[in-house]
């Protein structure tokens, strides 16, 4: 019978349309210049295979390539080697060094160091540090998943904030990067396979533009809601979830007077007692002076205030400050002794401290619990909009 390029429903046509298939996928991107570096099964990965892996999202390609061996020695000490990647090199100008690599989370790693400024770019993280007469600036990209630290440094030319630097890359590629799940210690075979033919074949330097992310949107201003919100995940975080009854909007009429311009919630807690949160948008530190009619006493940064039914504490932020008090019965805040003497089952005391909190000092940016400022964050605004016990 003669052929025809008609489907004749053969087994064996059907078995060659089968492999035919199972192949197209690498056969068009082999046509397209490469292997896929996620497809096929996980394998141990190698240095060439993450630099593979970084340059599939990477616009411009570097000049050079130095790969590392892990377990090489790294110091006369004896210290090996753990990671992986590889560090790539773009010259004459602009000359700048990317460093790409995954190790195992070193003992003790922490997100941000003193000297490091830290950001969140996306999924990952963003350090920096501006330069100085013996280094240039640096920044790193990072995540930590799987018991690995993954990572793309960057040492060259940089101007203060990398998300408005003007910079031989897009920030975004660097996430990309340190996000891909091939760019671990367990990848895939096709970026095995990549970073072979990079490897044989090297690579050819192509022009870098300098390009800068799009100015950070400033984040939102707190409103009554957001500072509700805020309030109620500090409350979680000490352990009270359920401390709050309903709650309103409304600036507080301290024995000063009312201070503004200020935002102000008062909430009805469990017990009896009445919470009054305030942040005060200026820059002045008398607001936070001691008031009438009340015992003030500075402790770990903070003026404490109070009087029988009523008490308060005081804190001056950068730029603005934070009063925060608890009102019923119960309550004599007057002395520090009075905070120190706080057990669970006295509900006026033990709350107390937890709305003192609220107008800590927390670290060395002196900052307080997160969205009890000016600004807020997107989620605390989406908390805030869908508290049920909150009254506008």
């Amino acid at each position: 019978m003669q052929a025809t390029g008609r489907y004749n429903g053969s087994p064996g046509y059907r078995s060659a349309m089968r492999r035919l298939l199972a192949l197209a996928p690498l056969l068009l991107v082999a046509a397209c210049g490469g292997p896929d570096v996620h497809a096929g099964k996980p394998v141990a990965a190698t240095s060439e295979a993450l630099v593979a892996v970084a340059l599939s999202h990477l616009t411009p390609n570097p000049d050079e390539i130095e790969y590392r061996r892990a377990g090489e020695p790294i110091d006369d000490m004896g210290t090996t080697d753990p990671s992986l990647g590889g560090v790539l090199r773009w010259k004459p100008d602009p000359d700048f060094v990317m460093d790409v690599q995954v190790q195992p989370t070193p003992k003790g790693f922490t997100a941000c160091s003193e000297i490091y400024t830290c950001a969140k770019l996306g999924k990952a993280e963003l350090a920096w540090q501006d330069g100085g007469e013996d280094a240039p600036p640096y920044l790193k990209v990072f995540v930590v998943r799987d018991g690995e630290l993954r990572s793309v440094g960057y040492e060259g030319g940089m101007t203060g904030d990398p998300r408005t630097s003007l910079l031989p890359f897009d920030l975004r590629e660097l996430e990309q990067i340190v996000t891909d799940p091939a760019f671990s210690m367990t990848t895939t075979e096709g970026a095995v396979e990549a970073g072979k033919e990079l490897a044989h074949d090297g690579v050819k330097g192509s022009r870098v533009r300098p390009m800068r992310l799009a100015e950070p949107a400033p984040p939102p201003r707190t409103t009554p809601r957001s500072l509700a919100a805020a309030v109620q995940a500090h409350l979680v975080q000490a352990g009270e979830p359920h401390l709050v009854r309903s709650g309103r909007a409304g600036v507080f009429a301290e024995p000063g007077g009312t201070p503004e311009p200020a935002v102000g919630v008062t909430l009805a807690l469990r017990h009896g007692l009445t919470m009054h949160v305030t942040v005060i948008d200026a820059d002045d530190e008398d607001v936070d002076r001691c008031q009438p009619t009340l015992a003030c006493w500075p402790w770990d940064g903070v003026l404490h205030a109070g009087r029988e039914g009523l008490g308060g504490s005081f804190a001056h932020h950068d730029g603005y400050s934070v009063h925060a008090w608890l009102e019923g019965a119960g309550v004599h805040a007057t002395r520090n002794a009075w905070f120190l003497s706080a057990e669970r089952g006295h509900h006026a005391q033990w709350i107390q401290l937890d709305v003192a909190g609220l107008a800590s000092l927390d670290g060395e940016d002196q900052d307080g619990p997160e969205g009890v400022s000016p600004r807020t964050t997107p989620e605390l605004v989406r908390a805030g909009e869908k508290l049920t016990w909150f009254h506008d």
